[in-house]
C-alpha cells in the first residue's frame, strides 16, 4: 500500500464532498451527508498503513518520556513485530482498549504548571494511525489562516500574517486564548464535527476509546469525560478540527472582493484573523474598542454553544496596534522605520528573553556536579541553536543574540569555573578556543548569533 497515495485519495474525496455540501444551485439541491467518507476503520489496521504510523512515531518518540508500562522505544521495537500483529488484530477484531495516560506535570513560563497525558508506546502508534486519516479528510475543510499543527506551516507564518494585518491598515487587535482548550475541549463537539466527514461508527467508537481511555494520577484511574490529552498523538488535530468552527464564524464576519471595496466606502467594520492552536488574533480596521468588546462577547458565546469551551478572561485582551500586542513569544508593534515612518515591526517579548536566560542557567549552571562540560556544552548549544532558529525573525534578533552570547559564555565560565575549581582567568586560558568557549578547538559552545536574521517565510 502506498500511503501518500491513499492520503491523497482521500484529500479529494474530502473535497468533492466540502463542493457538494456548499453547492448552491438551486435545480440541483444536495445532501450534506453524501459523499462521506466511509470504511476508514478498515484502513488504519491495513499492515502498510499501521507500519508506517509505527516509523513516525519510533522517530518522534524516542528518548520521550513512556506511558503507564514504562515501555520505551528501544525495547518496544526488540518485539516490534509481535507487538504490530497483536495492536493490528485487536483494531481489526475491534477488542482494542487504550491503556490510560500516564499524568506528568511540567512547569509553564507563568509560574503555574502544565498537565500532560502520555500515552503508551502502542496507544501512540493507534493514535498515528488515526491522525494519518483525519489529517487528509479536514486539510481541506481548516481555514487558511490557520497556522497550528499542520503540514507546511508554522509559526512564523502566524506571525508575519499579523504583520501583513499591521500593514493593511488594521488597527484594535482582539488577543485571544481559549481557557485550558486541551483539557476541557467537549468530546461531543470532537465527535460532532467528525461526523460531519465522516460515516464510519467503528471509526468513531475508537476514536471515543481514546479520548475516554483515563489518566492514572498518583496512582489512580481517573475518567477522562472531557479533553484530550497535551501529548496525544492525536490531540493537536483534533483541537484544530473544533476550533476551525471558530475561524469559519469569523470568516462569516469579515468581508472580502466586491463587499469589502463597499464597506470601505460606507465606513463599515472589517476583520481578518490569524490562528495557532488555541492562540489567536482578530484584527480590525474602521473599528472601536465598543464594537471590538461586542465581538470579543459573540466570540466568548460561540465558543461555549458550538465548542464547550471558555474564553481565558486574564488572557484574552483588546489592545490598539500602537500600543503593540504580544503573540506566540513574539512583540508586534509600530516602529519608526528607515524613511521615518511608522512600519509594523516583530520584536522578541521581554518573556522570551527572561525565559531563555533561565533556560541557560538550568543547562549549564544547575546541573549535578558529577556533569561533565563536555555534556553541558552539547546541551546548551542545542537550547541556543533552538531558540535561535524561533526568533531569527524578529527585527531586534541580532542585539538581543549579542546580549545572549554574553550571558550564556558568563554562564559557562562560571560553570567550569565551579567545576574545576579554578578562577575565570584560568578558564580563559584553558577553555578558550578561536573566541569561543568550549573542551576543545571542536567542541564548542554554539552563539545565538551563528544564526543569521531571516524574513523568510
Amino acid at each position: 500500500m502506498n500511503v501518500e497515495e491513499v492520503q491523497r485519495r482521500l484529500w479529494e474525496q474530502s473535497k468533492i464532498h466540502k463542493e457538494n455540501r456548499e453547492a448552491s444551485m438551486p435545480l440541483f439541491p444536495t445532501n450534506a451527508y453524501d459523499l462521506r467518507i466511509r470504511n476508514l476503520s478498515d484502513l488504519i489496521h491495513q499492515p502498510d498503513w499501521l507500519d508506517e504510523a509505527a516509523l513516525r512515531v519510533y522517530v518522534r518518540s524516542r528518548g520521550k518520556a513512556p506511558g503507564v508500562d514504562g515501555t520505551t522505544v528501544s525495547e518496544f521495537k526488540k518485539h516490534g513485530t509481535e507487538h504490530l500483529q497483536t495492536l493490528r488484530q485487536e483494531l481489526k477484531k475491534r477488542t482494542y482498549q487504550p491503556q490510560p495516560l500516564r499524568r506528568v506535570e511540567i512547569p509553564k513560563a507563568n509560574g503555574k504548571m502544565r498537565s500532560l497525558g502520555i500515552p503508551c508506546l502502542r496507544d501512540k502508534i493507534a493514535q498515528e494511525a488515526v491522525r494519518m486519516v483525519l489529517e487528509p479528510i479536514f486539510e481541506v475543510e481548516f481555514h487558511e489562516n490557520s497556522y497550528g499543527f499542520r503540514p507546511h506551516r508554522n509559526t512564523h507564518h502566524a506571525v508575519f500574517r499579523c504583520q501583513q494585518a499591521m500593514w493593511q491598515g488594521f488597527t484594535w487587535v482582539i488577543e485571544g486564548d481559549v481557557k485550558a482548550c486541551f483539557d476541557e475541549i467537549s468530546h461531543k463537539a470532537i465527535l460532532g464535527a467528525i461526523r460531519e466527514k465522516v460515516m464510519d461508527n467503528k471509526f468513531l467508537d475508537l476514536l471515543q476509546l481514546i479520548l475516554k481511555a483515563g489518566v492514572v494520577v498518583d496512582e489512580k484511574l481517573l475518567p477522562t469525560v472531557k479533553g484530550v490529552p497535551q501529548g496525544g498523538v492525536v490531540s493537536p488535530l483534533l483541537a484544530n478540527i473544533v476550533l476551525n468552527k471558530l475561524d469559519w464564524f469569523l470568516d462569516r464576519k469579515a468581508k472580502y472582493g466586491n463587499e469589502r471595496m463597499y464597506a470601505s466606502q460606507r465606513g463599515e467594520p472589517n476583520l481578518r484573523f490569524v490562528r495557532y492552536a488555541d492562540d489567536w488574533c482578530v484584527f480590525l480596521i474602521r473599528a472601536n474598542k465598543r464594537y471590538a468588546e461586542s465581538l470579543k462577547e459573540e466570540i466568548r458565546e460561540f465558543l461555549l454553544d458550538h465548542c464547550g469551551l471558555e474564553l481565558s478572561q486574564e488572557k484574552t485582551k483588546i489592545t490598539h496596534v500602537r500600543d503593540g500586542f504580544k503573540f506566540l513569544g513574539f512583540y508586534l508593534e509600530q516602529g519608526i522605520g528607515q524613511k521615518g515612518k511608522f512600519v509594523p515591526k516583530i520584536k522578541i517579548e521581554q518573556e522570551s528573553i527572561s525565559r531563555i536566560r533561565l533556560r541557560l542557567n538550568e543547562v549549564i549552571r544547575y546541573r549535578p556536579s558529577q556533569e561533565g562540560i563536555d555534556t553541558r556544552i552539547q546541551k546548551a548549544s542545542a537550547v541556543i541553536r533552538g531558540w535561535s532558529n524561533y526568533f531569527k525573525i524578529a527585527h531586534d534578533f541580532s542585539a538581543v543574540a549579542d546580549t545572549l552570547n554574553n550571558i550564556a559564555h558568563w554562564a559557562m565560565v562560571k560553570a567550569i569555573s565551579r567545576k574545576h575549581d579554578i578562577s575565570a582567568k584560568q578558564v580563559h586560558r584553558r577553555f578558550y578556543f578561536n573566541g569561543r568557549i568550549g573542551v576543545s578547538p571542536n567542541r564548542t559552545l554554539s552563539r545565538f548569533s551563528d544564526t543569521k536574521r531571516s524574513l523568510d517565510y
